[in-house]
């Protein structure tokens, strides 16, 4: 049981897009609305980007990165309630945390992609 709960989390670990678009399907199929639909597939897809993130960075460069991810999601977070503020002149900390969990999404989208096309040139031009 325990090695099919590790083979599971690994999948969606290792296909993030995978586990996102089927969380999107789930989720229009529960709203039948695409704008809820993706959004809540964008938060709950956000930790596991971080995550995937997280471990390629530790394979690729053989070092621990877990200080400067966390790093990161603060200077993310900082960010967030910048951006509330300035447009609403208040901070509503449910509203940052939604604010928090699309830019996650956006900036650790576009970290796992270039990591994954790092990870498979560095592949390539070592065979």
């Amino acid at each position: 049981m325990t090695s099919m709960f590790a083979f599971i989390a690994a999948i969606i670990i290792t296909m993030p897009l995978l586990f996102y678009v089927l969380l999107y399907i789930w989720f229009h199929k529960w709203t039948n609305n695409k704008r809820k639909a993706f959004r809540g597939a964008v938060h709950l897809t956000a930790p596991v980007i971080v995550v995937a993130v997280y471990l390629l960075l530790n394979n690729l460069v053989d070092s621990g990165f877990g200080g400067w991810v966390i790093v990161a999601l603060l200077i993310l977070l900082g960010v967030s309630l910048i951006i509330q503020y300035r447009t609403t002149e208040e901070i509503r900390l449910g509203k940052t945390f939604k604010g928090l969990l699309r830019l996650t999404f956006l900036v650790f989208s576009f970290a796992y992609l270039f990591l994954i096309s790092y990870g498979l040139m560095r592949v390539i031009l070592s065979s």
